[in-house]
């Protein structure tokens, strides 16, 4: 996605905070931590949008192709679609530190 959904300093952060709590030897810190912000980035997008129906992703577009920047806006079409982005988010960070960290690291 080009536009993430939370922000990239944020998943930057996440990431590196997995990083430094796995155990084990790492290759290429730098690819290692670029290609996991996008890995996470992709997940949360397809929990969220995933989420969407047909007719809600049509409405999302529309307010995409009209220019809407309003964070609010946004906020406020995804909780009259039932979408709880914060739960949504919760659940797919926490699901990626298990995969990323594995067995008794996971948290």
């Amino acid at each position: 996605m080009e536009n993430y959904l939370v922000e990239r300093e944020t998943l930057g952060k996440f990431v590196d905070n997995l990083i430094a709590k796995k155990h084990q030897p790492i290759g290429d810190l730098d690819s290692l931590r670029r290609q996991s912000i996008k890995q996470l980035d992709d997940q949360i997008g397809k929990a969220v949008f995933g989420s969407l129906t047909k007719n809600q992703l049509d409405e999302l577009n529309i307010m995409l192709d009209q220019g809407e920047t309003d964070a609010r806006a946004f906020q406020d079409f995804f909780k009259n679609a039932g979408v709880n982005l914060e739960q949504v988010i919760t659940t797919v960070m926490q699901r990626f530190s298990q995969n990323f960290l594995g067995g008794e690291n996971a948290q």
